[in-house]
């Protein structure tokens, strides 16, 4: 470590990683644990920022370590192993970006559902995780006579040695800004497709004039003429498409009518001839009312705005994964490449702002896991209180108070009941001393 930070300075950027790691780790075992726990957390979107927290944790047991393997020595296994999680997971945070902006264009411009992104994950693990692991791997057994090992002291965590900076660049910071550059690039495309959808949807909406009377305003017009005059009994033949229902049986009316008015000589006094010429099409300016065309137009407005509304969670979860990772990665690429070009002086300030958003990357996920679920995580919440609270007892109904005591009250009624037995026998009594005389 350069003898431009002092001892206090060096105690500070200490304790700011590892504050930094502990809600770091809070927010990724916030996900790990709502995911695995409830079925409600796992959608499509949140997947992929799971399958990231596990890599998360694993780094920030490399940044909880912080200067403690800088101070175990270069050749300690200490060093070596924070040196290789970082190395590994650090790196994984970017490419899980990349997979997300991958799975935002498949679904905008290829139409991948839920089913055909989820049978790419496993190449997402392959490059997430096994391209970083085999580096990593690689760089344990590295060990020159001119360099020494490529795994060493750089300042605030064992990484890669002073030796060996320019692998920073080229294996590190380099591919990173390449997963960050373009993700950016497929969110751009992608937002772009998405807006030009959600402008479709509000013509979907509210549907011009025109539209609506091309689709229902033409229909089918048939002219019919009617003559009345002397005939025979032979009425003339009327096609039927001429005809509907009501013709129908207006005609057999009229004919039953015809029949019973018949003059001697056999002949109807009228007959009817009706005319009409074959249907034609007409459109009609005004708009008429047309249910099949408003249901067909409802369905695709719904169909169109769940699959928008679908693409736009997962931009919106995609996007602000992407907003973290610059917000991690701009301050620690600047120091990485202040220290490549003044390898004899420290920035105190730029290792102090790397300290404190490196070890941030699960909480900065836990965030935005948070903010996309936020719903279902209140749910869960007054679920959890409403079954673990205690419940309160309905409070009992108080008596009626009385001027009287229960003894009067008691008292009064035993009396009643003497009164009505009294009562009844007087009013029994005639009706004895009757049977008694009938029976003298």
């Amino acid at each position: 470590m350069p003898a431009s930070l002092s001892i206090a300075q060096l105690h500070t950027l200490e304790r700011t990683e590892r504050v930094a790691s502990v809600f770091s780790l809070l927010g990724a075992s916030f996900i790990i644990l709502t995911f695995v726990l409830s079925s409600k957390f796992r959608k499509p979107v949140n997947r992929l920022i799971f399958y990231a927290s596990w890599g998360n944790v694993l780094g920030n047991t490399a940044t909880l370590i912080s200067m403690s393997g800088v101070r175990a020595g270069q050749a300690s296994a200490l060093c070596q192993f924070q040196a290789f999680l970082i190395q590994m997971f650090f790196l994984a945070d970017a490419y899980w970006n990349l997979c997300m902006a991958i799975n935002v264009y498949l679904n905008v411009f290829k139409k991948y559902d839920a089913q055909q992104l989820k049978a790419l994950e496993w190449r997402y693990h392959l490059l997430s995780y096994g391209t970083p692991f085999v580096i990593a791997l690689v760089y344990c057994f590295v060990d020159t006579s001119r360099r020494g090992k490529i795994y060493g002291p750089a300042q605030l965590w064992c990484w890669i040695a002073s030796d060996w900076a320019f692998l920073r660049i080229a294996l590190f910071y380099a591919p990173a800004w390449i997963c960050i550059l373009v993700s950016f690039t497929l969110y751009v495309m992608s937002g772009r497709e998405i807006f030009r959808k959600r402008k479709e949807l509000r013509a979907f909406r509210e549907p011009s004039r025109t539209s609506v009377e091309e689709t229902i305003g033409a229909y089918k017009t048939t002219q019919i003429s009617v003559f009345s005059e002397a005939a025979g009994t032979n009425h003339p033949k009327i096609p039927d498409f001429c005809l509907d229902a009501a013709d129908r049986r207006h005609l057999s009316r009229r004919n039953s009518q015809d029949n019973s008015t018949m003059s001697p000589n056999g002949y109807e006094q009228f007959s009817t001839t009706i005319n009409c010429s074959p249907p034609s099409t007409v459109f009609d300016p005004s708009p008429r009312p047309s249910s099949i065309a408003t249901t067909t137009v409802k369905q695709r407005y719904k169909s169109a705005l769940e699959a928008n509304t679908a693409a736009w969670r997962y931009t919106k979860v995609a996007l602000l994964f992407f907003i973290s990772l610059c917000v991690t990665w701009i301050p620690s690429s600047l120091n990485r490449i202040y220290d490549l070009a003044s390898p004899t002086h420290v920035s105190y300030p730029l290792n102090f702002v790397s300290a404190l958003v490196l070890p941030l990357m699960g909480f900065w996920n836990g965030v935005i896991y948070f903010v996309t679920t936020r719903a279902v995580c209140k749910a869960i919440f007054w679920d959890f209180v409403e079954r673990w609270a205690p419940k309160k007892k309905p409070p009992t109904p108080a008596l009626p108070r009385t001027s009287r005591s229960l003894r009067d009250i008691n008292a009064t009624r035993r009396s009643q009941g003497r009164r009505a037995s009294f009562s009844e026998a007087l009013t029994g009594l005639p009706e004895l001393e009757k049977r008694g005389a009938d029976a003298a």
